[in-house]
């Protein structure tokens, strides 16, 4: 099938694997036929086949199941470019979705070190903890974790809306101009692995912000744990 071009045969072979997935012949959570019968489809041995399944699998087009088979990958479905600063909301609804809240949790606290050293503020000061479940056309796909100290909005709220820029913006003038941010591949989280329906071997990619208005203030601490097979950090990189 692929023996008469001259490339690698296992690159041949890849590209025609990637061309099956990405044309939708093998579409999300498709079982691959067994090595036997795809080296033979292809004219190519075993071992040629398995270093294109190597690099398929390192690409994260495709998932080995031991004992099950191999599968291709459910794909991203919300895509962010990193250096772009906008909410979850706004990210699932550009992707044409509907963004929706589960397990919603608000409580009052007093600052631990590490939440008054991210917002600048004395230790046990009052702040506002925002616990919810971010979903996607109903399908979880990000866990939060929002601080905002209490002087910020004043000590009368009992509820926030889908999208906390806007809600800062229309209700407080106040404009979430930059966020300072660290991500942190995890491989599990005993509270948002539950929520998303993840298991103990599969990984977590948390998004730690701290947000900041037009004056440098620190609003809000946030700590996002966003599932990997439904979102997807891309950046911008130009030559210098």
């Amino acid at each position: 099938m692929i023996q008469g071009e001259r490339r690698p045969l296992y690159d041949l072979a890849l590209r025609k694997m990637e061309e099956l997935i990405g044309n939708g012949d093998w579409p999300p959570g498709y079982r691959l036929p067994s090595e036997a019968k795809l080296s033979k489809e292809f004219g190519i041995s075993r071992m040629t086949l398995r270093e294109a399944l190597r690099v398929l699998e390192e690409e994260n087009l495709i998932v080995k199941q031991q004992g099950i088979g191999t599968f291709v990958r459910t794909r991203p479905v919300i895509k962010s470019g990193i250096e772009e600063l906008y909410s979850v909301t706004k990210a699932i609804e550009r992707e044409g979705m509907t963004a929706g809240t589960t397990d919603f949790s608000m409580s009052v606290l007093p600052a631990n070190d590490e939440e008054a050293e991210k917002l600048k503020i004395e230790k046990n000061e009052l702040i506002y903890r925002v616990d919810r479940v971010r979903t996607a056309n109903g399908e979880p796909v990000v866990y939060c974790i929002d601080r905002i100290p209490v002087r910020i909005l004043g000590e009368d709220m009992d509820k926030f809306p889908e999208s906390l820029f806007s809600f800062f913006e229309e209700r407080f003038n106040i404009r979430i101009a930059y966020a300072v941010s660290d991500i942190i591949p995890i491989s599990y989280h005993p509270v948002a692995s539950k929520k998303l329906g993840l298991g103990k071997n599969h990984a977590i990619l948390l998004l730690e912000q701290v947000h900041y208005d037009q004056d440098d203030r620190a609003i809000l601490y946030s700590s996002n744990f966003f599932k990997p097979d439904k979102f997807r950090f891309y950046v911008l990189r130009k030559r210098v």
